[in-house]
């Protein structure tokens, strides 16, 4: 039924009846491993959270139904939007040369380059529903996210990491909740710029994010004290509301002075993934000395273009050796997978750390696998 609901489709494009025919049948394959691998994975991690699930107040296969519905388009976009592109792909041409069907292709005259046409056609519509799923979905489901990755605890809640803003005070919140842009337990350091020993101190119970009418936003702190030191290490008294001096000073309420904003508590490495591009490039260009923004940046163009390397790199190895089985081919699609996400895991973190430059670790593994991908394409026709 499906494969007849896809030749009607595919009838309508301006394509030759064979290229017709591999979309199909890649079409196919791709839902048959999407089911699969997201199948195995709710299976997996379903059964792994269910304690958490039964924490909740709602019956269990609506939290699991919430979960899952947050969490897959992330998975797609951010994980294994390329692996699926591979192993459908394999799995397609492993049942072509299983029924013998490239040769007639390849006696008629046509390169492998012309007969894979349409696989990379349809690795580039996967590199462009990537795109639209991380730019569109994921951060309308920003919200959904969080509560999902909170089951079993306290709602909503993150833990950013430190901020260090223009004026060189370090921001610690210990819980963020994004939706009500309030902190909890906040501290709040600066340092004397001669020797880099502590100035000031600042803790507070509550930070929140204020937007008076006709004002500039600001951040407000609640419920806090005060210490102070001079440059060599000695505490400095404060005057309290009655006129006394004492060195831990209290108030109710306080204007913070500082340039952080509320995008720049979410955007530590866990919350990165939730931001669209345009986002990423704002807080990218307010604080572009943090390296792993950078390196965000560019991964946000490098990784969809996974589709079409990993596609370079795979089936090569598939057509050199006449693969029929598929078990084999999916187990090739595995491997390949799985090196060029290592490799690209490790380029970020170096990237991150200053070992590598953010656009060289955004772009290697693509410049490298790519390469190798091309070489191995080309030596195919000889």
């Amino acid at each position: 039924m499906i494969r007849n609901w896809l030749s009607r489709a595919l009838s309508l494009l301006p394509f030759r009846t064979f290229d017709r025919y591999l979309i199909r049948n890649f079409i196919f394959a791709w839902v048959v491993c999407t089911f699969s691998v997201f199948g195995l994975f709710i299976v997996i991690d379903g059964v792994t959270r269910i304690e958490q699930f039964l924490k909740e107040e709602d019956p269990l296969p609506l939290v699991a139904l919430r979960y899952f519905a947050a969490l897959l388009p992330v998975y797609f976009s951010q994980y294994i939007g390329p692996v699926l592109t591979l192993l459908a792909a394999m799995f397609s041409v492993s049942s072509l040369n299983k029924g013998n069907e490239l040769t007639p292709l390849r006696v008629s005259g046509l390169s492998f380059g012309r007969i894979l046409g349409s696989y990379f056609l349809m690795g580039l519509v996967a590199a462009i529903a990537m795109v639209v799923v991380q730019e569109l979905v994921v951060p309308s489901l920003r919200d959904e996210i969080r509560i999902a990755k909170a089951y079993g605890r306290s709602k909503t809640a993150i833990q950013p990491d430190m901020i260090v803003d223009t004026l060189d005070s370090m921001i610690e919140v210990d819980r963020y909740l994004p939706h009500e842009r309030r902190g909890e337990d906040v501290v709040i350091v600066s340092r004397h710029s001669s020797n880099s020993s502590a100035k000031e101190r600042i803790g507070a119970k509550e930070i929140l994010w204020q937007e008076p009418v006709g004002g500039d936003p600001f951040w407000l702190l609640r419920d806090g004290t005060i210490q102070r030191w001079d440059e060599s290490g000695a505490q400095i008294p404060n005057p309290d509301s009655e006129g006394e001096s004492v060195y831990l000073q209290r108030f109710h309420e306080m204007r913070l002075a500082t340039d952080m904003r509320p995008i720049d508590l979410e955007s530590s490495d866990r919350e990165i993934p939730y931001l669209s591009f345009s986002e990423l490039r704002d807080q990218y260009k307010r604080r572009s000395h943090l390296k792993h923004l950078e390196v965000k940046l560019h991964q946000r163009f490098a990784f969809p273009l996974a589709n079409l390397i990993l596609l370079l790199l795979g089936l090569p190895f598939l057509l050199r050796t006449e693969n029929r089985s598929i078990v084999v081919g999916i187990v090739l699609a595995i491997g390949v997978s799985s090196l060029y996400l290592i490799t690209t895991y490790i380029c970020a973190d170096l990237g991150t750390k200053g070992q590598l430059p953010p656009m060289l670790a955004g772009w290697l593994p693509i410049l490298f696998f790519g390469a190798l991908g091309l070489t191995l394409f080309d030596g195919l026709e000889s």
